[in-house]
């Protein structure tokens, strides 16, 4: 099997153009001098949640200029599949290029040596059969071509285990064989130049791969005078973390909410405006940069091929333009000049992830009018973009996304992290207890109302109460108008029992009709829940009650607030004070039985469930007693079909033995001719029994079924 490279596209570069036809502008000159290449700083950073960031260069490039910047392997498989650049002067980006690796064992397999990344010993002597060769062991000195390596265990005479000898055996230049086992005080030395070359190139690669490196993208930008040059891709970066300081006092409390940032980019971010973006759009990883080999078959050579001379139809003659216009739809413009990889793979990966994921921050290169930077819309900007590079590309805008945009630049450097300000306001906030039977311990909570128009995205929390450490927790997303519960210490005045739990099922209406029995029931639940306060202030106390689906509060106390998954009630609770919170939950429920599919065990249980009530029971009786009817018939039918069972099984051994008989035994067989008549005699008096009992089952499943379609009840239970 053989492999080659294959071509990976996902590269869009946007880039401006004049009105001058792409396929007609000048190349520059083989002997033309190469103008010293620039680095384009860093200018806006904004990171989203997802683990990725939008980076965006921005500078002056002069005539032709090369640009470069440099990533890591594992950016640049990001960098391939986002990079934009947009040269906003009227350059054109002619190139995109970088240091490509091939793959270490690729590599390996280009060298003489058949080795591959982890080689052992026997491997190297074996890579290197038929090398001359110099060998030292102790007073033996041999010079000749290495024939092989071999292993063999030697047992030991104690019970230790088994050692282990290599031997190689060499081929002197007279042609004498010797084999010498190799020890930590043999050498081996090659006298061959180009192995021992081959050897270094093979560890020069090994050592290579311990140091990744850095890879360097440079941007070709022709054109003239000094021109402005945006450049934006997509990095995979640590994901930002926010912590928030709550500082409490009476019935408000002041946030203040930062965010722990890390550049591990390896580039400095020297006075970048930086976003944070709390939202994950969808991203993934594409080994890129790194050369893909596809798998050939390989076809061995025929052994014997005879070729003979062969005539071949003619063709209906040339396909001209208009045949093929007239063939496959009209012909398209050559492909503009500058535009790097395919135009369907630009539309999908470049202007759509660019102005998708630029939405988030307010930047927008995929359409509409363009935002550099996230500056004031340029239309100059916006018409460089569309110039560039003619696309169709369309963006979406991601209204649950919600960021934090630092108004002042920052500077992080490279592997340096920061504690950035992302916001502080004021809340709505009360101190409560807060008390769930899943955690029935008491927390400290505050419950706040977010009155501001921002949103807290997730992250970590500490209460810093009347300038006293309070307690820490963790928060989900507030978002504006919002009202959350966040705990952050155990509250040990306050203790919360129940007392009186108890279920109750209570059937409250029972109907009947065409058949069908239906009892409409009630699950009723109560409990009281005992609070007392021990502490010497009040206490405002949140029980949490697990909210079930189908059930309702049926009682007195009603929640305050009720999410998803429980319900919330407040009590007011006065130091040295017990209080008792009494709920009922109410959840109605509708049973419908078939009655003709009802048993005896049944009909008792759902009298049972009615407390025996007497109408119920006046209706069943008549259909009980029919069943029981029906049941006696259906018992003395079955009677009488393993009689009949029983008379044939004597009906077949008597003719049995009336055909094993001799024919000279007239007593005998005559006596079993009158068994067996009186048999057939018994059979079908049995037979004529059994029609009248079949015909008696009928009537009575025929009573019963007209019997439980003619009921009618509808009858409210008391204490409903």
């Amino acid at each position: 099997m053989h492999t080659i490279p294959c071509f990976t596209a996902s590269l869009f570069l946007v880039m401006t153009t004049t009105a001058q036809p792409a396929a007609k502008r000048p190349l520059p000159k083989p002997q033309q001098a190469k103008v010293a290449t620039s680095q384009l700083p860093v200018t806006q950073v904004t990171l989203y949640k997802s683990g990725v960031g939008l980076f965006e260069h921005a500078g002056q490039v002069t005539g032709d200029q090369p640009v470069t910047i440099d990533f890591t392997t594992a950016q640049l498989n990001d960098v391939l599949q986002s990079l934009t650049a947009v040269d906003l002067n009227g350059g054109r980006i002619v190139r995109a290029g970088y240091n490509s690796t091939t793959p270490l064992d690729q590599q390996l397999k280009a060298l003489p040596l058949a080795l591959g990344e982890q080689p052992t010993t026997a491997d190297f002597y074996t890579a290197i059969r038929g090398a001359r060769v110099e060998v030292h062991s102790g007073t033996i000195s041999l010079t000749g071509r290495l024939l092989n390596i071999e292993s063999t265990n030697i047992v030991a005479e104690n019970s230790s285990p088994a050692r282990e000898r290599r031997l190689i055996t060499v081929v002197s230049d007279s042609g004498e064989i010797r084999t010498l086992e190799l020890t930590p005080a043999t050498s081996v030395r090659l006298l061959d130049s180009s192995l021992h070359t081959d050897v270094s190139r093979y560890l020069e690669l090994l050592s290579s791969t311990r140091s990744e490196g850095l890879r360097h993208l440079t941007l070709e930008d022709n054109g003239s005078g000094t021109r402005e040059l945006h450049v934006s891709y997509i990095s995979e970066v640590p994901i930002w973390k926010s912590t928030y300081r709550i500082l409490f006092s009476k019935q408000n409390a002041t946030v203040q909410g930062w965010s722990v940032v890390d550049n591990t980019t390896g580039a400095d971010w020297n006075n970048v405006r930086l976003s944070l973006v709390a939202g994950a759009p969808q991203s993934f990883i594409q080994p890129l940069s790194i050369p893909y080999y596809s798998r050939r078959p390989e076809i061995p050579l025929p052994e014997e091929a005879q070729l003979t001379p062969q005539t071949h139809e003619s063709g209906e003659g040339p396909v001209n333009a208009a045949k093929m216009e007239t063939l496959n739809g009209p012909l398209g413009p050559p492909p503009a000049a500058g535009l790097v990889g395919y135009a369907g793979m630009a539309n999908g990966t470049g202007a759509g992830m660019a102005g998708a994921i630029g939405a988030g921050a307010g930047r927008n290169y995929g359409g509409g009018a363009l935002k550099v930077g996230g500056g004031v819309a340029d239309r100059t900007a916006a018409q460089a973009a569309l110039d560039s590079v003619r696309v169709n590309a369309t963006t979406a805008a991601f209204d649950d996304y919600f960021a934090y945009n630092l108004s002042e630049p920052i500077t992080i450097r490279r592997n340096e992290s920061a504690l950035v300000p992302i916001l502080q306001t004021k809340f709505d906030a009360e101190q409560v207890t807060l008390w769930s039977e899943q955690r029935p311990t008491p927390l400290r909570a505050l419950w706040i109302t977010n009155t501001s128009n921002l949103t807290l995205d997730r992250g970590s929390f500490t209460i810093l109460e009347n300038g006293s450490f309070g307690g820490e927790g963790l928060l989900e997303p507030i978002h504006p108008a919002e009202k959350r519960l966040l705990s952050y210490a155990v509250d040990q005045g306050v203790r919360v029992t129940t007392d009186n739990a108890h279920n109750n099922h209570r059937v409250q209406r029972i109907s009947i009709s065409k058949g069908v029995l239906e009892q409409q029931s009630v699950d009723l639940s109560e409990v009281d829940y005992v609070i007392h306060n021990a502490a010497a202030d009040s206490r405002t106390v949140v029980v949490e009650r697990p909210a079930r689906s189908g059930w309702r509060i049926d009682s007195s106390a009603k929640p305050m607030e009720t999410t998803g998954t429980a319900n919330r009630f407040r009590v007011e609770v006065k130091p040295n004070e017990s209080v008792r919170l009494h709920i009922g939950e109410r959840h109605p429920g509708i049973l419908r039985y078939q009655i003709t599919n009802l048993n005896d065990n049944q009909f008792t249980m759902l009298l049972s469930q009615t407390g025996n009530d007497d109408t119920l029971r006046q209706v069943l009786e008549p259909v009980l007693a029919a069943r029981r009817r029906m049941a006696d018939v259906q018992a003395q039918v079955e009677a009488m079909n393993s009689r009949i069972t029983s008379l044939r099984t004597d009906e077949d051994r008597q003719r049995a033995n009336l055909t094993a008989l001799n024919s000279s035994d007239h007593v005998a067989r005559e006596r079993f001719v009158r068994d067996l008549n009186a048999t057939e005699d018994q059979i079908a008096a049995a037979e004529k029994e059994l029609a009248g009992g079949h015909a008696s089952l009928t009537t009575a499943k025929t009573d019963l079924a007209n019997m439980i379609e003619a009921l009618q009840l509808s009858k409210e239970l008391a204490g409903s």
